[in-house]
């Protein structure tokens, strides 16, 4: 994976939020989304069909994203948890390599440092840096005593699947408008830089996120007809007391009820899905009129799933296909061929890639990591790996749950539920529970032992309650006083952008002329 003599690629990172790869029509059986755009990049690229988040969560997986650790490795134990300054991620690596590295979006960092290794942010983050959504273990056990509690902050309501349906705007149109605009213009700004530095550009939307709203003209793209009820029934839920618990949270059966509104909000969905892959198409095209296409790897990826009504669930913290498989496609005409990746693989493997990408390899990274460089698969070379791990300790849960897909198969296993073993390969909705049989015993045994020798689960547990209760104290005392905010604001530098005092029109505007250089006239 590497440019050859003319130089080392610009790497662009499209990220969503909560896109589930089974909703895309390039995946698996194919989904009924309408994305044009990365349906092109699959095509034309390497896609991996068995692609994981490292947790069903938002900022738990994307700082197993960036760091290439798993998120307990790293103390990410939900969507409160500090993401430390200490630790090297792809964008230190690669800024060490030499990359400009720039975010534009959503990457949901908690605590002061809001960089982390990144040399510019373009925006601001959608939601808030500090503590104040760190889960309880402790309410949640008062909570499955009966006892009435009210929700958790950060925890989505199951109004945002019931409100789905055509907007003229909604606070995260407002968002993604203001990512893909600030990246296309980065794009133009970064063609005009003397110094011919490649650059890493991460461009992280927050659609296909709940609530599902979107504009009339991506709403109007599908029809109720088309849009298919779950294929996996609310009644499969009853097979499983971990998702008996979030529908107990979550109230699932408020939007289970009525088949329309299933519909209705499966349509949103998809609508956003299509919203996000034209902003895409927006970023590609600034890419090729700038002169970067031939010398850019562009990747795709999610953070975590949805699962968008099957078994009667929404939203994520479930281990099931629809919440853990994320989309992953690597797109370089030209230099890589496209196929086909069956290999289980997940977000942890993107740091190495992105190292080796940049010309380095594992010997340039300062402490081991999770992950393991993608780059050999995406060469269609043969490749025996580790397992692919997963992990939860939200909300929803008072120990820690874990997975383990090796092969064909999956665990879920935890101190607090039933252990759940699938296999992925014949029966990809996950209908029959093949734990505790005689016939799957030994496949049972090994992947608990694979599980075993990963995790320590008291130890971790008692590690999970301590910073949960360090966070409540810490959010509790900050709030007392002046208060100082970690949330990122991005400076804007209109001050010298435009014509000011003393320059000569003429001049400011020819600086600005960026001619076509391809894909335009």
């Amino acid at each position: 994976m590497t440019a050859g003599a003319s130089g080392r690629p610009n790497i662009v990172v499209f990220m969503m939020d909560q896109l589930s790869a089974l909703a895309l029509p390039f995946v698996g059986a194919g989904g009924p989304a309408k994305a044009p755009v990365m349906s092109q990049l699959a095509r034309e690229g390497v896609v991996f069909d068995n692609a994981y988040c490292n947790y069903p969560l938002c900022a738990p997986a994307r700082f197993a994203f960036m760091a290439g650790q798993l998120p307990s490795t790293i103390g990410a134990y939900d969507n409160a948890a500090e993401f430390p300054a200490s630790i090297p991620t792809f964008a230190h690596y690669l800024r060490k390599a030499g990359y400009y590295t720039c975010l534009s979006g959503k990457m949901h960092f908690i605590g002061p440092d809001q960089l982390h290794g990144f040399e510019e942010r373009l925006t601001t983050d959608i939601y808030p840096a500090d503590f104040g959504w760190t889960p309880s273990w402790a309410r949640q056990r008062e909570r499955a005593t009966g006892k009435k509690l009210a929700t958790e902050g950060g925890v989505s309501g199951i109004e945002t699947v019931t409100d789905a349906g055509p907007v003229a705007r909604s606070l995260q149109l407002d968002y993604d408008e203001e990512v893909a605009h600030r990246a296309v213009q980065k794009v133009f700004d970064l063609a005009r830089r003397p110094d011919g530095r490649p650059f890493l550009l991460v461009v992280s939307f927050t659609q296909p996120h709940d609530p599902f709203v979107v504009t009339r003209e991506f709403w109007d793209l599908y029809q109720d007809s088309e849009i298919p009820l779950p294929r996996v029934p609310a009644t499969q839920r009853q097979h499983d007391p971990h998702a008996q618990l979030l529908n107990a949270i979550y109230n699932f059966d408020a939007a289970n009820a009525d088949p329309a509104l299933v519909r209705r909000a499966r349509r949103g969905y998809y609508g956003m899905i299509s919203y996000a892959d034209a902003k895409i198409g927006q970023i590609r095209n600034a890419l090729d009129s700038a002169g970067f296409g031939e010398d850019t790897v562009s990747w795709v990826c999610s953070d975590h799933g949805e699962m968008l009504g099957e078994r009667g669930m929404w939203f994520k913290k479930a281990f099931y296909e629809p919440a853990m498989r994320v989309p992953m496609i690597c797109h370089w005409p030209g230099r890589i061929a496209p196929r086909r990746v069956g290999t289980p693989v997940s977000l942890v493997d993107l740091l190495p890639t992105f190292v080796e990408l940049a010309g380095g390899s594992d010997a340039d990274l300062v402490e081991p990591v999770r992950g393991r460089s993608l780059g050999r698969l995406a060469r269609g070379e043969a490749e025996t790996r580790e397992p692919v791990y997963g992990e939860h300790f939200d909300g929803g849960v008072t120990a820690p749950r874990f997975m383990v897909r090796k092969g064909a198969f999956k665990l879920t296993i935890s101190d607090e539920f039933p252990s759940q073993l699938y296999d992925v390969e014949n029966d990809p909705l996950e209908l029959r529970n093949l734990a505790g049989t005689a016939d799957f015993a030994s496949v049972e045994r090994s992947l608990a032992e694979v599980a075993a020798d990963t995790w320590n689960m008291a130890a971790l547990s008692r590690e999970i309650e301590a910073s949960q209760r360090r966070r409540q104290f810490l959010i509790d005392a900050l709030g007392t006083g002046k208060h100082m905010s970690w949330d990122y604001a991005s400076p804007e530098d209109g001050g010298s952008r435009y014509v000011r005092r003393g320059d000569l029109f003429p001049d400011v505007e020819r600086r600005g002329y960026l001619a076509y250089r391809r894909g335009g006239t």
